[in-house]
């Protein structure tokens, strides 16, 4: 796991990013060890291939972390922390990215070219590359969801085999048949409660960083330029729903679930036109967090079921918005408009020094 405010400080007072490290030997050793080594053949003679070392490229980053704010570097962690520690790991890297994006856009690398009209297609790259089906998303569908003693480890790829959604790749040399949803259904019996929860929180918080991150992105960069994550989301909503599934088995709920007590389901004499079971909203909303939750989840809506609309692109913005203070909100909103705020509340001696 890993320190991420102190991954987001500011290296020096002059230069908040420090250096660009792209061409720094430690930076081409990171990628190198991201990449695996494929099968060779020399002769007669088959050298199997290697993974990727996500504990070198894992240290690798954070060494380079000490010099520089940069989302290449940060997205090499994310991947790393996936494989090494989990979906706790990968939620740690999103926090990271999507700290990066928050606090450092002016400076964060790679830079904009103020000579490219600050193009952030470099950027917007390194941010879609999570999205890569035969990397990360691979990867997250292999990570394990929960582990049993006396049944073993399973994924949301050995969910999907077992319910007859992905045809496992076999080589005749298997020791083991395919799991069944039988196995799976046991060990997350067997597990303990606490790990499905923990493991559960996290996936919920992988989940509101990538929508954040894509709040940020549009934001920054527009509606027309900002990337389509859902291929991420996507994975993350299918994890999400086989821990709401398991853990309610378990007699309890996931912990930070926004629905768990915010979002009912009318009875059918309550149905609108349409004719489906509709749910509304009936908690209490105590906090900024649970403001952002429920943004997230009337975006979700929208997102399904009338992806048309423009409403997303303008609650998006709402939730930016969400943990800013006056000021803030209004030098956002009409950069002009502070000018006339210090005219009705006075300009703070400070900053008339």
């Amino acid at each position: 796991m890993i320190d991420v405010e102190s991954l987001l400080s500011e290296i020096t007072d002059d230069s908040p990013c420090g250096e660009d490290l792209e061409y720094d030997p430690q930076f081409v050793e990171m990628e190198k060890l991201a990449q695996g080594t494929p099968e060779r053949q020399y002769g007669n003679t088959i050298i199997p291939a290697e993974p990727p070392d996500w504990r070198g490229v894992s240290a690798s980053a954070l060494n380079l972390l000490v010099r520089t704010r940069d989302l290449r570097v940060a997205a090499y962690l994310t991947r790393a922390l996936l494989n090494t520690d989990g979906l706790p790991g990968f939620a740690d890297g999103l926090a990271l990215l999507e700290g990066l994006l928050e606090r450092h856009w002016a400076s964060v690398y790679p830079q904009l070219d103020p000579d490219d009209d600050h193009d952030p297609t470099l950027r917007i790259n390194t941010i879609v590359a999570l999205c890569d089906p035969e990397t990360t998303l691979h990867d997250l569908r292999s990570a394990p969801l929960v582990s049993s003693r006396a049944l073993g480890r399973f994924s949301l790829r050995d969910m999907q085999i077992a319910a007859g959604l992905l045809t496992p790749v076999t080589t005749g040399q298997e020791d083991h048949a395919p799991p069944s949803q039988g196995m799976i259904d046991g060990a997350f019996q067997d597990a303990n409660v606490e790990d499905l929860q923990a493991t559960a929180e996290a996936v919920a918080a992988a989940f509101d960083r990538m929508a954040h991150i894509e709040a940020l992105l549009t934001d920054q960069v527009g509606v027309t330029q900002s990337p389509d994550l859902s291929a991420l989301t996507s994975v993350l909503k299918e994890i999400r729903q086989v821990f709401n599934e398991q853990l309610q088995r378990r007699g309890v709920s996931r912990v930070g679930e926004a629905e768990a007590g915010m979002v009912e389901t009318l009875e059918p004499g309550a149905m609108g036109s349409g004719g489906a079971a509709q749910r509304m909203v009936v908690g209490e909303i105590a906090n900024r967090e649970d403001v952002i939750r429920t943004l997230d989840k009337i975006c979700e809506y929208y997102s399904r079921h009338e992806p048309s609309s423009p409403v997303p692109f303008l609650l998006k913005r709402a939730r930016r918005l969400v943990r800013m203070d006056f000021m803030e909100i209004l030098r956002d909103l009409t950069p002009g408009g502070t000018d006339q705020a210090d005219l009705i509340f006075g300009t703070p001696p400070e900053e008339m020094e």
